[in-house]
């Protein structure tokens, strides 16, 4: 008895769940998946908003949370917690109680995400049935915004990605740590 070799796998392993999981993304229409919200930044508008390196993730986040320039997100977080960031100096490491405080100064209404005690991974908090909506998520030491499409599927925008759907190349094997829904959607730029 022999395992039968497919594209994609081994049967019996996974191969027939990835050929699945594949043929569902092809289904979905491009616009839905391309996610383009009039006014939100991409990952390459907020690079270029800071001198052309890649931003840092929290206030990259905070910054299409917000509706925010790049460097107004800094601003925000160097007001809300002067001690802990530098006037001058690049913002690398951002802390999630000071984007929830600049998410309250800012005006953007949130809400907890209830979490189970035991962390899922992004990909499982999404096929579990996550609310269509936006998110501002912390998966293991990085930070995110989700834009949750429903039926298991969810786009989500970074210092790297912009509408990317959520696999498990793209942060989805990361534990949810923390999270709010955004009740508005994210805040968006005059076209």
């Amino acid at each position: 008895m022999g395992i039968e070799q497919r594209p994609g796998g081994l049967a019996g392993q996974g191969g027939e769940r990835a050929e699945a999981g594949r043929r569902a993304r092809a289904a979905v229409p491009a616009a839905l998946l391309a996610g383009r919200v009039p006014g939100l930044r991409g990952h390459l508008q907020l690079a270029a908003e800071n001198e052309g390196c890649t931003a840092w993730c929290g206030p990259a986040a905070l910054a299409l949370a917000t509706g925010r320039s790049y460097a107004g997100a800094c601003d925000l977080l160097r007001a809300i917690a002067p001690d802990w960031y530098p006037p001058a100096a690049p913002i690398v490491t951002a802390y999630w109680r000071d984007l929830l405080a600049a998410l309250d100064a800012a005006g953007v209404p949130h809400a907890p995400l209830p979490l189970p005690e035991r962390r899922p991974t992004l990909l499982g908090l999404v096929r579990g049935g996550l609310p269509a909506g936006w998110y501002l998520l912390r998966v293991t030491d990085h930070f995110l915004l989700l834009r949750s499409l429903g039926f298991g599927l969810a786009a989500l925008h970074d210092n790297r990605h912009t509408a990317a759907l959520v696999t498990g190349r793209t942060h989805g094997r990361r534990k949810v740590t923390h999270g709010v829904r955004l009740l508005r959607g994210p805040s968006l730029l005059p076209p």
